[in-house]
């Protein structure tokens, strides 16, 4: 019996953006539980560490990252699913965040743009994490920080 698998990127990378897009109504809802005995404390704690610059995040989703975000001088936050960053838009707005809809696997942002990339609970959803990381790579300044969860 032949097993069914998905090996084009781009494909993967749709499913991925389709299926984010119909659970956005519901994401936050089915995370609650979690969100409330860890996720909440372990982001807190993350951003305790931000400083100011140019800041990047990496897989925004519906912003739960953002009532923790000091005041930075440039942030950008991207995310695959335009349903998810629907969700995040309002709050956005109120910490000076553009929100720019993009694949963490071909980010639309100059080599050594950011002083700080963050990301949270992202990369088990991206279909070539490797690519994704070394987008990464490729945007954060040399000596920039990389936080991730």
């Amino acid at each position: 019996m032949k097993k069914s698998y998905i090996s084009d990127v781009k494909t993967k990378t749709r499913i991925t953006r389709l299926t984010y897009n119909k659970n956005s109504k519901f994401y936050d809802f089915s995370e609650l539980p979690v969100e409330f005995l860890f996720f909440k404390r372990w982001r807190r704690n993350l951003f305790k560490q931000i400083k100011d610059g140019n800041v990047l995040e990496v897989g925004i989703g519906t912003g739960k990252n953002l009532p923790y975000y000091p005041r930075v001088k440039n942030g950008v936050a991207v995310d695959l699913s335009e349903g998810m960053l629907k969700h995040a838009k309002e709050l956005a707005v109120k910490k000076n965040i553009k929100l720019v809809q993009s694949d963490a696997q071909n980010l639309p942002f100059r080599d050594e743009s950011f002083d700080i990339v963050i990301s949270t609970y992202v990369f088990c959803s991206v279909p070539e994490p490797l690519h994704g990381l070394n987008e990464i790579r490729r945007v954060l300044k040399l000596n920039g920080e990389l936080i991730m969860l």
